[in-house]
């Protein structure tokens, strides 16, 4: 849905408050995006530098009239603006920037907004260029799956000094640089760009979310782009059954040695009865697991001496 947006100035005697106000104009055709988008926190460097990589499509889908129409222009100001007030909010919302000293030191130094830089697919805006789309993807998984940094960029390890030496390419100039640092130094610039457990680093938006698969499949459809997955339930249900039998027992021994170990000789399948657990009595079951071992060795034949 599109909003429309206004920056309100208030000036006081003793200071100089923006407030950034969003007041959200509806319009009677509801146009939906589709954004994907992923979390960066490390530069070449391996300095803390947060940012997001978003692919957006340029298009926009109305569900009312079911078309959809190009789009190749942001308007970079209102967005700049815009994402610096959303980010803001969302931190005080956590529970940061709770001094208004420190939310009004923001806007002043940022009076244009947070960076945002955005290009297009490509220049002459052909839209099934297949090559520019496949690239984007590419440049994007780059940044989602890959680790802080490359093994290959460590040079040295001193195990004496305790030193690590690595080295990078500065994205302004393109030169390397090398660094040696300590090891626990450098463990900890590492370290913190692990992400937290269960936390997802790649979110989708608008037709691209789960919710939304119906109305992805329309895009799809008035594209011309065939439907390559199957997003229904029973499918989705079947795919995890599969998935979860590959981690059974019986499942196991089937795919490694061709062999059921619940059928019998005859050919009928055997049902389950009862567990037999030899600790179930015993308190202490090291002394029972002694007893068994020292039982097995008192068995055991001797080797004839020749």
């Amino acid at each position: 849905m599109y909003t429309s947006e206004q920056i309100i100035i208030k000036e006081t005697e003793n200071e100089t408050i923006k407030e950034y106000s969003l007041y959200i104009q509806r319009i009677p055709v509801r146009n939906e995006f589709g954004m994907i988008a992923t979390i960066h926190t490390f530069g070449r460097d391996l300095k803390w530098n947060p940012h997001i990589h978003c692919l957006i499509p340029e298009l926009v889908y109305s569900q009312k009239t079911n078309k959809h129409k190009m789009f190749h222009h942001f308007n970079f100001s209102r967005l700049r603006k815009t994402f610096q007030y959303q980010l803001i909010h969302l931190i005080i919302e956590s529970g940061g920037l709770s001094k208004l000293e420190e939310r009004n030191r923001l806007y002043k130094e940022h009076p244009k907004g947070f960076y945002v830089y955005a290009k297009s697919k490509s220049d002459n805006n052909d839209f099934n260029n297949g090559k520019n789309i496949q690239g984007c993807i590419n440049y994007f998984i780059r940044y989602a799956g890959r680790p802080a940094m490359a093994e290959n960029r460590i040079t040295e390890y001193n195990k004496e000094s305790k030193t690590v030496s690595w080295f990078y390419n500065d994205y302004k100039d393109e030169k390397r640089y090398d660094v040696t640092d300590n090891v626990i130094n450098f463990i900890n610039h590492l370290i913190i760009h692990i992400p937290d457990y269960h936390f997802l680093t790649t979110r989708y938006y608008g037709f691209y979310a789960n919710a939304s698969k119906k109305t992805l499949d329309k895009v799809h459809e008035l594209l011309g782009i065939k439907k390559n997955k199957n997003y229904s339930r029973e499918t989705r249900t079947k795919a995890l059954k599969n998935k979860l039998n590959k981690f059974r027992y019986r499942t196991h021994l089937i795919d490694s040695f061709n062999r059921d170990p619940i059928q019998c000789k005859c050919g009928a399948i055997m049902q389950y009865t009862y567990t037999y657990n030899p600790l179930e009595d015993k308190r202490n079951d090291r002394t029972y697991r002694k007893e068994c071992i020292d039982e097995m060795y008192k068995m055991r034949l001797r080797r004839r001496s020749t």
